[in-house]
This record gives structure tokens, C-alpha cells and sequence, in this order.
């Protein structure tokens, strides 16, 4: 993401952006702050970015 040399394109700098705390824990329990739902929701917001 630091990179000044790359150039992303607006629906794969949203992706990256997404990903960058996609694994981020919600508490000492180990859950992660997003749940599959969420994922999924991604998953498909992402499919129609780049199939639109």
C-alpha cells in the first residue's frame, strides 16, 4: 500500500483496502472483528465491481 511505483485501480484499491484488517481480533475471546457474513458481502460487492 506504501508502494508510490504501483497504481491501483479503484475497485482493487477497495479490495486492498478491505483486506489490509480483514483479520483483525474483536476481543481476547479470538474472534475476528468481521464475520463470514461480512466476508461474503465483500465477496460478492467484489464480483460486481469487476463484473460492471
Amino acid at each position: 500500500m506504501l508502494d508510490d511505483e504501483l497504481e491501483w485501480d479503484d475497485t482493487s484499491w477497495w479490495a486492498l483496502c478491505l483486506l489490509h484488517g480483514i483479520d483483525l481480533p474483536s476481543g481476547e475471546d479470538g474472534a475476528h472483528l468481521h464475520d463470514d457474513q461480512q466476508l461474503r458481502a465483500w465477496l460478492a460487492e467484489l464480483r460486481k465491481r469487476r463484473t460492471g
